[in-house]
């Protein structure tokens, strides 16, 4: 009997945890196509993509708890509270138990930052908001360095899958930055350019103004002529 609840506790931890992965992971992939405005608002309206990203948010929440209530009542684990909430005391795979800890304690930080959106300004929550990139890099290198399942191929394909489509879209994410910063400094560059050049022209005409001519040699004879 006890073997049985062993089995099931555990893979009640597994399920709980690859589902919270796999829904993390879509609610990163439908944060950054709303911030990359990949989506057409005319077929998919951005109201529905925003609603569909806070809720898998959520329901990803909801499966980490059942991750985590899972392992701790596990008999095999043998985990407390201790193990469960502060980082590097659990003697099992001590590092990568410690960056899952920390993973759960950004994702409360970001709960928190939009419950108080409206106090502390969008911008604010905004900033916080690119914490969710942390937490997923996090949750897949503790579910690699903790999951009995890493050495199966699908398990190996589902994190390779998903970390190149991440890392595409954020990619693409910063060269949409970059390409809207480009043109505003190049505004700026060529107006001070322009700026120099007339100046260096306007030096330039005025000590050519100010020197005497040198004379040539026609009015050098002429003038000696003169003097005879």
């Amino acid at each position: 009997m006890s073997n049985l609840w062993n089995a099931v506790t555990w893979d009640i931890a597994r399920a709980g945890g690859w589902t919270a992965y796999v829904l993390l992971t879509l609610a990163v992939v439908v944060g950054l196509l709303l911030s990359t405005q990949v989506q057409s608002p005319s077929r998919w309206p951005r109201l529905l993509n925003s609603e569909l990203h806070n809720f898998l948010s959520l329901l990803g929440t909801l499966f980490l708890g059942v991750h985590i209530l899972a392992v701790w009542i596990d008999p095999f684990t043998h985990f407390g509270w201790r193990d469960m909430l502060l980082p590097f005391v659990s003697q099992y795979r001590t590092f990568w138990m410690a960056l899952g800890i920390v993973a759960v304690y950004l994702g409360i930080a970001i709960g928190i930052s939009t419950l108080l959106r409206p106090h502390i300004g969008y911008n604010w929550w905004r900033k916080l908001h690119v914490l969710t990139l942390g937490i997923y890099v996090l949750a897949a290198l503790h579910g690699i360095g903790t999951g009995s399942d890493t050495q199966t191929k699908w398990a190996l394909s589902l994190y390779l899958i998903s970390t190149v489509l991440v890392g595409l879209l954020l990619c693409r994410r910063l060269f949409i930055v970059l390409n809207k910063r480009t043109p505003h400094r190049k505004a700026e560059i060529i107006p001070r350019r322009n700026t120099h050049m007339q100046d260096s022209r306007g030096d330039t005409g005025a000590q050519v103004k100010g020197q005497k001519q040198p004379e040539t040699s026609f009015q050098s004879v002429s003038n000696l002529h003169t003097i005879q």
